[in-house]
């Protein structure tokens, strides 16, 4: 069986991830896609609350996923694709794993010496595929996936600019209520100062 391993933070999931999604689901058997469900706060960025993320999920995205794929939330999705791989060296699996990320991602989350560590033997065996070594182009962002990353839509969500955010939303999904939710504490927000301010 071939299996298609896709980790992706996804804050907030967008059509650059649901390319690499389809892409491995037709390239595939199954399809594991790992998404991770914690917080990303950082200073001076947009924040995407884990919990949002997973209404998300179940409200908008679990529906447009190919029949193939299968969700695993929670953890670190890198950390994921190691474990998966590192089960099947275990149990002498006879399945071909391709992990699907861009060329920048695969060479930053996969060195050769983590490879060495975790992944053997199928990786000597070739049991182990990194898409974005096998196809470079195919998987660079701008060249053979959607020009978009995470941080450029949490810009979108902080300057309230939804026309801009929904068009890089993947197809089949309401663009507009993945923003509202997103945005949802920050209309809370404005509501509480709001209130302070009127009562004091």
């Amino acid at each position: 069986m071939r299996i298609g391993l896709v980790p992706v933070s996804a804050k907030p999931y967008h059509s650059g991830h649901h390319s690499l999604v389809t892409t491995a689901a037709l390239e595939n058997d199954k399809v594991v896609l790992f998404v991770s469900t914690s917080d990303r706060k950082r200073k001076g960025e947009f924040p995407i609350h884990g919990k949002d993320m997973v209404r998300i999920w179940k409200e908008e995205l679990e529906s447009i996923m190919p029949e193939n794929t299968v969700i695993e939330y929670g953890g670190s999705p890198v950390r994921k694709v190691y474990m998966a791989i590192e089960d099947a060296c275990s149990s002498q699996s006879e399945d071909t794993y391709t992990v699907y990320s861009d060329p920048e991602d695969t060479a930053q989350n996969y060195p050769v010496e983590s490879r060495n560590r975790y992944m053997q033997p199928l990786c000597d065996l070739g049991k182990v595929v990194f898409a974005a070594e096998e196809d470079p182009e195919k998987f660079t962002r701008g060249v053979g996936t959607p020009n978009i990353s995470g941080g450029k839509l949490r810009y979108y969500l902080e300057s309230g600019k939804l026309d801009a955010f929904s068009q890089y939303m993947p197809p089949g999904v309401n663009a507009e209520n993945i923003y509202d939710i997103l945005r949802s504490h920050l209309q809370e927000n404005l509501m509480r100062n709001f209130v302070f301010a009127v009562l004091e």
